[in-house]
């Protein structure tokens, strides 16, 4: 079991259903129907390539770690987890319409970027500009799970970006804890991230103040829309990554973080989901 559960969270298979889930999510707030089968594809293969990609790459930071260790252990896994990622993006893009292909090349050198020296001066790597790193990543996932998934010209502007905005703090939120998880390796490779410039406590504040801001924006939409569902499931959403916030501050490990932090992207689309029936 541990095995199964080390593959789904190491290998970015979970990561991957998180970034499915949210996509959908996104037509449900949306009140749109659901993409071809072919666009969740895609999504879960590139999330599958991009991580696997960045860990297959990255450098051991020399601090403890179950995913560095198992990404180490396990080369020919990652080869086998990338094919199927390339697989899936080739299956896949038959099916996409000419609009996205121009954001989906965007997407696609930013995320090199960010994972590979591929960069010719400086720092070899987006994140390693440690402010721009958390907006970066979560503009990254908010274009993917937001704007991707539907066309913006087809839908009423103020309730596109109400669902782009709470998607950005939402996901700015785990992406401030994951900084939070890396300190200690940020601060010995010198990237100054937001939590090593503002420290733990106000770090866990902005996470906070973040969280006010997600629960006041479904209020918005609670007011504009009337769909009290959608608000009771943002609310439990926000409740219980609040609830994973604080057990951050207990246990430190790549389990809490993978399962529990990621895993409210997938609590929270699921709890819109049930809304829809």
């Amino acid at each position: 079991m541990k095995k199964l559960v080390d593959l789904l969270l190491f290998g970015a298979i979970f990561i991957a259903v998180c970034a499915v889930a949210l996509c959908m999510e996104t037509n449900w707030l949306l009140g749109i129907p659901l993409n071809h089968w072919s666009f969740y594809l895609l999504v879960f293969g590139a999330t599958l390539v991009q991580y696997n990609l960045h860990y297959y790459f990255k450098q051991p930071t020399g601090l403890p770690s179950s995913r560095d260790e198992w990404s180490v252990k396990n080369r020919n896994t990652q080869k086998v987890l990338l094919a199927l990622g390339v697989i899936c993006i080739a299956i896949s893009l038959g099916w996409l319409n000419t609009r996205h292909f121009g954001v989906l090349i965007v997407l696609a050198i930013i995320a090199s970027l960010y994972s590979l020296p591929l960069l010719p001066f400086g720092k070899r790597r987006l994140k390693e500009y440690g402010f721009l790193k958390i907006f970066l990543l979560t503009l990254e996932w908010t274009l993917v799970t937001v704007w991707f998934p539907v066309d913006q010209s087809a839908q009423d502007p103020t309730s596109f970006w109400l669902v782009f905005s709470r998607r950005f703090i939402f996901m700015f939120i785990l992406c401030l804890l994951f900084d939070i998880r890396d300190l200690e390796a940020d601060r010995a490779a010198n990237i100054k991230t937001l939590p090593i410039q503002l420290g733990l406590r106000r770090s866990y504040l902005l996470a906070n103040i973040c969280l006010l801001f997600f629960v006041s924006l479904s209020a918005w939409q609670l007011v504009r829309q009337g769909e009290f569902v959608f608000f009771h499931a943002m609310l439990l959403s926000a409740a219980c990554t609040w609830f994973m916030m604080m057990q951050t501050k207990k246990l430190n490990n790549d389990y809490i973080y993978l399962a529990g932090v990621d895993g409210m992207m997938l609590l929270q689309a699921i709890l819109v989901g049930i809304g829809t029936i």
